[in-house]
């Protein structure tokens, strides 16, 4: 009886399993503290860090973004972040590091929040209706 409430507690327990998905990547510290501000340059950046996450415009200076992200998923709730990283490097006229700005999960709630409002995008997919009614007219006898 006890080897059988043990396996039946074991089973259940590992069933509440969880996994952590990662998105993104982000070098070492280490690897942020060889970039320096005049000195490195876009293109050795992109050699030896990779293409950014994003790369966007700010004051009319470039910006790129770095970002990581790990997810836990437990069962049905609700997915928590446990890591999140953020390196922005903003780039001079020259094209040389100007700024570099590292921010983590505790500084979000400092100094930006991430916006969780979703863009649902209508699907192009046809559905057997609109595949029919959308070539009236568009077939001709011979």
């Amino acid at each position: 009886m006890k080897f059988f409430t043990l396996a039946l507690l074991f089973f259940i327990v590992s069933a509440c399993s969880f996994r952590v998905d990662k998105s993104g990547y982000m070098f070492e510290n280490t690897d942020i503290n060889l970039i320096k501000k005049g000195v490195t340059s876009k293109n050795t950046l992109l050699t030896n860090f990779g293409s950014p996450t994003i790369a966007s415009f700010y004051d009319d200076k470039e910006v790129w973004i770095y970002y990581s992200e790990n997810i836990k998923h437990i069962l049905f709730f609700k997915p928590k972040v446990i890591d999140r990283n953020v390196v922005v490097i903003k780039f001079d006229d020259e094209e040389r590091v100007s700024n570099i700005k590292k921010i983590d999960l505790e500084d979000e709630d400092r100094e930006f929040f991430f916006n969780q409002n979703k863009t649902f995008v209508e699907s192009h997919k046809s559905n057997f209706f609109k595949a029919i009614y959308e070539n009236i007219g568009s077939i001709r006898p011979r």
